[in-house]
């Protein structure tokens, strides 16, 4: 009997088979698009197979993969769409809703010591029930040593004790150490803050336009307004944007009839988001500045196109797209700018550069060292004061 052989060109046969097999799949499941798009497949699954077969080293064929997406989000040229892996996903999605795995600390880097200063405890979180300081050093988690290391070692090393108590060593301001049992686990942070500040003006903090916030700003508003507040100043500094579901509510509630929305497709097509005719009758300013993104920065153009509000702070960037998010089968998902956006008076903040503010403030590099540390008070802040200013001379 005649012995059959798999010799090298069936082999590449086979593989080439299996490569226009990829091919094909690619075209149908991914939409690449007619024999251009197959060439495109092709040409993909060419390289994986080169990979699988030729790299003379180990090859996680899922890393590739995530590689290879990542780098075809990021070639749009876009900063606001990006890949996301299976873990990173789980993240975004928890940050999205304002959750976080940890223990309720700020932190940055000591110079002197390497090791992680607490610069805020988030309120009735793990570390500060467990009796934990602002201005003590932490030095290490589990015995195991932060001293020198990032950031998000030491963010790590507390993620892997969620649901139980990681044992954190920390400095004390009189140079004794001590050792500290703190349970880490799921910790919602409120993206609202409020007060009434002197003069009647009431002061509305937005951390991010993330899931819940709406329905905690205009709590905050309705509570100021009882109070008796003569005027609002919202302040969206360093405010990354969020949910456009969460701005339009808040927009709603605060302006009378109208449009406040409108977003384009890749097609034309528009959606319109109104007002109705109940609205917050008061003075009103928002504080922006270089680093108000998205949702947070449109929220001070479309009161500024009511004439509702004075803006007030420094310049902001000019985002005009909005993005959405797509789960993929495995767990990933990409992130990616699907619409344009339309300020109510139909200006596009990309084309336009953004806000310039109608009143000028600046803080001093100390001032927004203290600011991005949480240690600058409201009373304190030239912006904040400014806005007040603006409201009631």
């Amino acid at each position: 009997m005649k012995k059959f052989s798999f010799d090298g060109r069936l082999m590449k046969g086979a593989l080439c088979v299996a490569s226009g097999a990829i091919a094909a799949l690619l075209v149908v499941i991914l939409g690449f698009g007619g024999l251009r798009g197959f060439g495109r497949a092709a040409k993909f699954a060419s390289v994986l197979r080169l990979i699988r077969t030729e790299y003379v080293g180990q090859a996680d064929l899922d890393q590739v993969m995530d590689g290879a997406l990542d780098g075809a989000i990021a070639s749009l040229g876009d900063q606001w769409s990006y890949y996301m892996d299976p873990e990173e996903y789980d993240a975004y999605q928890d940050t999205s809703a304002n959750r976080y795995q940890g223990i309720g600390v700020t932190i940055t880097q000591d110079e002197t010591t390497g090791g992680f200063a607490i610069v805020t405890l988030t309120k009735d979180g793990p570390a500060q029930q467990a009796g934990l300081q602002v201005g003590e050093i932490i030095l290490a988690v589990d015995g195991v040593s932060v001293k020198g290391g990032t950031s998000e070692d030491l963010r790590a090393l507390i993620q892997a004790d969620f649901n139980s108590q990681a044992q954190i060593t920390v400095l004390s301001s009189d140079g004794t150490e001590r050792t500290v049992a703190v349970s880490c686990r799921e910790i919602y942070t409120s993206p609202v803050e409020y007060k009434m500040l002197d003069g009647g003006v009431g002061y509305v903090s937005i951390a991010n336009f993330r899931q819940g916030m709406a329905a905690e700003a205009i709590a905050a508003v309705d509570e100021l307004v009882q109070q008796g507040a003569r005027g609002l100043v919202f302040d969206v500094r360093s405010d990354p944007g969020g949910q456009v579901s969460e701005m339009v509510k808040l927009l709603d509630h605060l302006l009378p009839e109208g449009d406040v929305f409108i977003q384009s497709d890749k097609k034309g097509h528009e959606k319109i988001e109104r007002s109705d005719a109940s609205c917050v009758q008061l003075p009103m300013a928002v504080i922006v500045n270089e680093e108000s993104y998205s949702a947070a920065e449109f929220f001070a153009a479309a009161l500024h196109d009511y004439d509702w509000a004075v803006t007030v702070g420094q310049p902001t960037t000019g985002k005009a797209r909005s993005q959405v998010t797509y789960a993929l089968m495995d767990g990933s998902a990409v992130h990616i700018s699907k619409y344009s956006y339309l300020t109510p008076s139909r200006t596009d903040l990309y084309l336009a550069g953004g806000i310039v503010p109608d009143v000028s403030a600046e803080l001093s590099e100390e001032e927004a060292l203290l600011y991005v540390t949480g240690w600058l008070a409201p009373e304190d802040d030239p912006q904040v004061m400014a806005a007040v200013d603006a409201l009631i001379p």
